[in-house]
């Protein structure tokens, strides 16, 4: 499992209690013993990447990984090398970077978990590049991948000259479902910060590698009944004094 801004999330005691989290979830077996790959974003020249490496829709990044952040990991530790063994996460910017690379390598990474996903305009250069903007009409358009996406966020959520945060998220869920994805929405009334998915990073967890079977390679995921079978948001009466 890669996690993106990972220097926010080596400290055990820190306030996503990450690692712990996932050392409860192995020992009670509701998801198989996995190694977690924590990956800050780079520099050049004193300048940050992030946004640069995670905010773009190509697949640089994705290719990074693969090439030499992973070919480091396999030089130590015997890793499975099956997407369907491995998951991908991160929030706000890092979100859209997991989800950017199952899009582009869903041979290496088939499990995705984007919490307040930047699915906005922040890198989007008209005719130059694309952003994350243009993921909903990405999702519809092109052909479905073999991916099992988790995303998360609330309605507090950012509004700026990139795009509305909650309205993105809205959007690329809604376009996973007409799409037919193995997808779940967790929505809430949060702000852009990781309170909400720390609080539910066991159900996520759990969710995304539900069903697995060390050995076997590969599995074409469905979209849930549950999902296909209900609307995106319900409509709910508030009753007015």
């Amino acid at each position: 499992m890669v996690w993106q801004d990972g220097q926010g999330l080596v400290d055990r005691n820190g306030s996503s209690r990450t690692q712990i989290v996932i050392d409860n979830l192995i020992h009670q077996k509701k998801i198989p013993v996995m190694i977690q790959v924590f990956i800050a974003p780079g520099q050049r020249g004193g300048r940050p990447m992030r946004s640069i490496e995670y905010d773009t829709v190509n697949d640089t990044y994705a290719k990074f990984l693969r090439d030499e952040v992973l070919a480091e990991v396999q030089a130590k530790y015997n890793i499975r090398k099956d997407g369907y063994s491995r998951g991908i996460a991160g929030n706000s910017s890092g979100g859209i970077c997991a989800f950017n690379v199952a899009w582009f390598q869903q041979d290496q990474f088939s499990r995705v978990l984007s919490r307040i996903g930047s699915f906005t305009s922040i890198q989007w250069k008209p005719g130059v590049i694309d952003g994350g903007n243009v993921y909903p009409n990405k999702i519809r358009k092109e052909p479905k991948r073999n991916i099992r996406v988790w995303l998360q966020d609330g309605n507090m959520d950012l509004e700026n000259d990139h795009g509305s945060w909650p309205l993105q998220n809205i959007q690329m869920a809604n376009s996973l479902k007409m799409k037919g994805y193995d997808f779940h929405l967790s929505w809430g009334v949060g702000t852009h910060n990781g309170a909400h998915g720390s609080a539910e990073l066991p159900v996520a967890m759990t969710w995304l590698w539900r069903d697995y079977d060390v050995s076997r390679t590969e599995q074409t995921y469905e979209q849930e009944a549950a999902e296909r079978d209900k609307p995106l948001f319900r409509v709910m009466k508030l009753n007015r004094e």
